[in-house]
Parts: C-alpha cells; structure tokens; sequence
C-alpha cells in the first residue's frame, strides 16, 4: 500500500508545480519570478500534505529528491536531478534560496532575456549535482543522502551573473546585513569566499557547499555561450530606433528603457522594454500619455512628424 501513496504525493506536487507554471506563463511573469512562486507553491503544499498524513509527505520527500546512487545504476531516477530543485528542507531553506534568486535573478534575466536564464539555472543546477553525485559514488559516501534545493542553480545564475555583468548594482543580503546597492561582483565574493572557506574546511552541516561551487562554476562557463546567442533579434530588423530616439528627447523619458531596448538580445525581452517605454513617456505640454505612433491622446501632437 505504500507505493500508491508515495505516488500520489509525487503526482500532487508536480501538477501544483505545473499548474503555477502554467499560470506564471499566461500571465507573462518573469521566469526568475515564476521559479520562486513555483518554489513556494510546491513547498506549500508539501508541508500541508505533511501535516494532513506525514508518510504521504515524507515519501514525496523522499523520492524527489536526488541521490547519488541514481548514477550508480542510471534509470528514472535520474529525474530527480530536476524535482530536487524544488524541494526543500524547511521554511528557511526555502526563504533564504528564494530571496538571493529573486534579488540576483530579476536584474540578471532584465539583462540576458527569460531564455537564456532558464538555461542557465537549469543547466548549473543539473551539472552541479552531477559533478558531486558524481565525487559520492567515486568515494562511495553519502550515496543514500537526499540532495534538494535550488541553491546550486542560483549559484550558477551567480557565476554568470557575475562574469558577464560585474559592474552591475542589486540589492543584497550579506550575511545579516541588507545592503540595497552592492556591485554584484562584491556580493559573489564574499559568497564564493564563504563556500570556499566550507569546503575546504570540510564542514558537514548537511548544506550541500560543493554543488554551489560547482554550480557557480558551470554558470560562468556556459553563460558567456548563452548570452552571446543571437544577439541581433530578428524583429530588430523592423525596429525604427530613430523613432523612439526622437520621441525621448523631446519627452526627457525612457532614457534607461532606450538602453535596454538597444541592448535586447531576446524578442520577449524587447517588446516588454518596448511596452515600458511607451508606458512612462508623457507629453512635454499637456501631460497626457502618448501613443506607440507617438501622438498625444490630450493634444493630438504628433511628436514624430
């Protein structure tokens, strides 16, 4: 009677996470807004299937997350390299992953597009895991050890973060300190440095501190190739800049949203800076709002012709 069970907890958190998926997408989220509602939708369920019947949460508990023994015998097993990154231990587990996701995520993704975040933080999310499963079976240690959560593939998303855009400023937790801007190159520091310090050290505190390394080190390799693809958007090809040049110097807004519809390297990416641009420009002398021809709805101006 027990595998139906299991199954059943299993089935329950995928269709929630499919599900919030679903809806993230309808209703145009970013994908690094999307994985943290995906996060505390699945955990949220998760924890009432616990309290309803425990043995119904510790067994989706259980097989959703990744073992290294998975590898010793690859079957569907394997899947788990994925489920895990949305699993975790305790509401602090959760909270502390998703608010580094959310705070490096949104600035990050603004610049590379939804795309090539996704790829990005699921493929140092996977590779990491695998690097370490992969040291458990050559030492033959911890294989039955569950490995869950999603702070390897937000240290990937640090990693590439971090080469491609150091300069940049976001908010940061530093350990107990909120800081509101902070170079992101300063803030992977000080984590790499912490991680570095763990794993030397050799500390069993039951955090997985080799996958976030080896995940941050897949981030940096792979989001340069990322980041690099399709650079010239096709529907670029159609885009007057001129237009919207000229429509911002007249106005003195959308400076920064011109910038980043110049810099959009993902067709998705464009038209949401495109609508933002559109969305903050103003007539100079009514004050009315002006359309995509850039024609006031207040004075009829036309401020392209």
């Amino acid at each position: 009677m027990s595998e139906p069970v299991s199954y059943l907890g299993i089935l329950i958190l995928v269709f929630v996470g499919m599900f919030i998926s679903y809806y993230c997408k309808r209703n145009q989220f970013m994908v690094s807004q999307s994985l943290v509602f995906i996060n505390f939708g699945i955990f949220a369920v998760w924890w009432i299937l616990f309290l309803l019947k425990p043995s119904l949460g510790i067994d989706a508990f259980v097989n959703l997350g990744f073992k290294s023994a998975y590898l010793e015998s690859p079957s569907i097993g394997l899947l788990t390299l994925v489920s895990s990154m949305f699993m975790h231990a305790g509401p602090m587990h959760l909270l502390l992953n998703m608010l580094i996701l959310i705070l490096l995520g949104v600035p990050f993704e603004d610049r590379i597009g939804p795309r090539s975040f996704l790829k990005i933080y699921v493929i140092s999310g996977i590779i990491g895991s695998l690097i370490t499963g992969s040291l458990s079976v050559w030492n033959q240690t911890g294989l039955e050890t569950i490995n869950i959560g999603a702070s390897g593939a937000v240290f990937g998303i640090m990693g590439g973060f971090a080469l491609l855009y150091p300069r940049d400023e976001i908010p940061m937790l530093l350990g107990p300190i909120f800081m509101h801007r902070v170079p992101v190159l300063l803030a992977t520091i000080v984590f790499v440095a912490m991680e570095t310090f763990y794993v030397g050290m050799g500390t069993e505190d039951g955090i997985g501190h080799t996958t976030h390394m080896a995940s941050f080190v897949i981030g940096v390799f792979v989001a340069p190739y990322y980041s690099s693809k399709n650079i010239e958007v096709d529907i670029k090809l159609d885009l007057d800049i001129d237009k919207y040049r000229k429509v911002s110097s007249i106005t003195q807004k959308g400076i920064y949203e011109l910038e980043m519809i110049e810099a959009a390297d993902e067709p998705e990416l464009l038209d949401a800076w495109i609508e933002t641009f559109w969305e903050v420009q103003e007539c100079p002398d009514c004050k009315s709002t002006l359309s995509q021809m850039g024609q006031c709805s207040g004075c009829d101006i036309d401020y392209l012709n």
